[in-house]
C-alpha cells in the first residue's frame, strides 16, 4: 500500500477482506467482502434475499411440520427436499455474490491476490480460500482485468479439486511469484507453467519508520518476548491433536520458567490476534503454576492489534522466541535475535535462508536442555546475529521493491 500510494497518489484502493465492516478510520482501503460468508451491511441489493418486498408468513407451519414428523415415508422425502432446497439456496447466493464481485472487479485496472498469503486446503478445505482465489481469478478474466499474484506460498494442495482451483487461479495470472523455491516447485508439479518467479515475503517491504533509529536506545537485553501459537489446538487448528498442543505448551512453559528464574523478564505476545490469545493465556497459567509467587511479576502479556504495535514491542526486546513465520519476519525487520520453534517448512526455509538454522527447533521436539543451550549461544552471538539479520533484511527488502517496480511501475503505467 505504501508503495502504491507513492506511485499513484490520486488513486483509490479497494480490498477484499474478512471484516469489511471494520471502522473506516482503521483502514486505508475501501472494503469488499472476500466471499459471500462474510457479513456486510453495504452489500448491494442484487445479493439481498427476498427482493420482491413481499412479506412471507409461515402459515400453518407448525401443524404441517408435526404431521410430517409423524409420517415416516413423507419424513424421509421431506428431509431430502430440504437438503436440495438448501443447496439450491446456496447456489443462488453464490451467483448473486459473483455478480456483485464481477461488477466490483470490472471497475479497476488491476486485481492482486495472494499478497504473501498461502494457497492451502488444510485451512478451510478446498472450498475455502482456494475456491475464493479461483473465483476471483475467473471473475478478473471475465472482466478483462489483469490478475497479479505476489509472493504467495503453497502448502497443502493434495486433492484433485484443490489442485484444479490452485492451478487455474495461478495460470490465469498475468504475473505470479512465490515467496520461496519450495512453493514454486509445488506449483510447477501441479501444472502451473510459464514464468514463475521467486521473491521474498512482502512483509520485508514494510516501512519501519523510526523503529530502527531508536532501537539501540530502547533495547532491553534482559527482556525476552515469547509468541506462542495454537498449534494442533482442537479449537482452532485443522489437525486436531490435544496431546501435541499440550506437549508444545508444556515444553515452552518449562523454558519460560527457566528464563524467569535465571533473572530475565518475559512478555507473552501474539502475532496472530484472533487465534493465539488462548494459547497465551494457557501458557501463562502453566508458567505461574511452576513459579514461586515472588517471580510472578516478571511475567507479563500484551494484547496487540496492529503490526505497528508489534514492531514497537519487538524492537525493545533482547530476544524473541516465536513459532509463526511473521513472528520471525517482524523480529528480523528490527534486528531482534530469534529462536524459532517451527511448525512448518516455511519457517524452516526462511531460517535456513538467513543462515540461522542453529537457532531453529522442530515444534514436535522441544526439550529444555537444548533450548537453554541455544538461548545462551544466541546471547553470546547477539552482535553477529543482528548484523547478519540487518544484511538479510536489506537484501530481501531490495528484492521485494524491485518486484513492485517490475509489476507496478513498468507494467501498470502502460495499461
Amino acid at each position: 500500500m505504501e508503495y502504491l500510494e507513492t506511485l499513484f497518489p490520486d488513486a483509490k484502493f479497494y480490498g477484499c477482506c474478512i471484516d469489511p465492516n471494520e471502522p473506516a478510520e482503521t483502514r486505508r482501503i475501501h472494503p469488499f467482502p472476500i466471499n459471500r460468508h462474510v457479513p456486510w451491511s453495504r452489500r448491494s441489493e442484487s445479493s439481498t434475499p427476498n427482493q420482491t418486498g413481499k412479506v412471507e408468513y409461515p402459515v400453518g407451519r407448525g401443524t404441517i411440520s408435526n404431521w410430517i414428523t409423524r409420517t415416516s415415508p413423507i419424513l424421509g422425502a421431506w428431509r431430502r427436499a430440504r437438503t436440495v432446497w438448501s443447496k439450491l439456496k446456496e447456489v443462488q447466493e453464490e451467483i448473486a455474490f459473483c455478480y456483485d464481485a464481477y461488477r466490483f472487479a470490472k471497475e479497476f485496472r488491476l486485481l492482486v491476490i495472494g499478497l504473501g498469503g498461502v494457497f492451502d486446503e488444510a485451512w478451510g478445505g478446498k472450498w475455502g480460500d482456494l475456491y475464493s482465489y479461483f473465483r476471483w481469478a475467473v471473475l478478473a478474466r471475465l472482466a478483462g482485468i489483469p490478475l497479479v499474484c505476489l509472493s504467495i506460498g503453497l502448502e497443502v494442495v493434495d486433492t484433485r479439486l484443490a489442485k484444479f482451483f490452485c492451478r487455474t487461479a495461478l495460470s490465469l495470472a498475468a504475473y505470479r511469484s512465490f515467496r520461496d523455491t519450495e512453493s514454486k516447485e509445488k506449483a510447477v508439479s501441479i501444472g502451473v507453467g510459464g514464468e514463475n518467479y521467486v521473491f521474498p515475503d512482502l512483509a520485508f517491504a514494510l516501512n519501519l519508520g523510526s523503529y530502527n533509529e531508536i532501537v539501540a536506545d530502547r533495547r532491553e537485553p534482559k527482556l525476552v518476548g515469547v509468541s506462542p501459537l495454537a498449534y494442533c489446538d482442537p479449537r482452532f487448528w485443522p489437525i486436531k491433536d490435544i496431546f501435541a498442543y499440550r506437549n508444545y505448551l508444556n515444553g515452552l512453559s518449562s523454558f519460560v520458567s527457566w528464563l524467569l528464574q535465571d533473572g530475565y523478564n518475559v512478555v507473552l505476545f501474539p502475532t496472530q490476534v484472533r487465534m493465539d490469545r488462548l494459547a497465551i493465556e494457557e501458557l501463562k497459567a502453566l508458567v505461574l503454576e511452576k513459579l514461586p509467587p515472588r517471580l510472578h511479576a516478571r511475567l507479563s502479556d500484551v494484547k496487540l492489534q496492529t503490526v505497528e504495535e508489534c514492531l514497537a514491542l519487538v524492537s525493545r526486546l533482547g530476544t524473541v522466541v516465536t513459532s509463526r513465520l511473521h513472528g520471525v519476519i517482524l523480529a528480523s525487520l528490527v534486528n531482534t535475535p530469534i529462536i524459532a520453534i517451527s511448525p512448518a517448512s516455511k519457517v524452516d526455509r526462511l531460517m535456513e535462508a538467513m543462515g540461522m538454522t542453529e537457532y531453529l527447533f522442530n515444534i514436535r521436539r522441544i526439550e529444555l536442555p537444548p533450548l537453554i543451550n541455544c538461548f545462551r549461544r544466541l546471547e553470546a552471538n547477539h552482535a553477529v546475529v543482528r548484523q547478519a539479520m540487518k544484511q538479510n533484511v536489506a537484501k530481501y527488502r531490495l528484492a521485494v521493491m524491485s518486484q513492485f517496480d517490475l509489476v507496478f511501475r513498468s507494467s501498470l503505467r502502460d495499461l
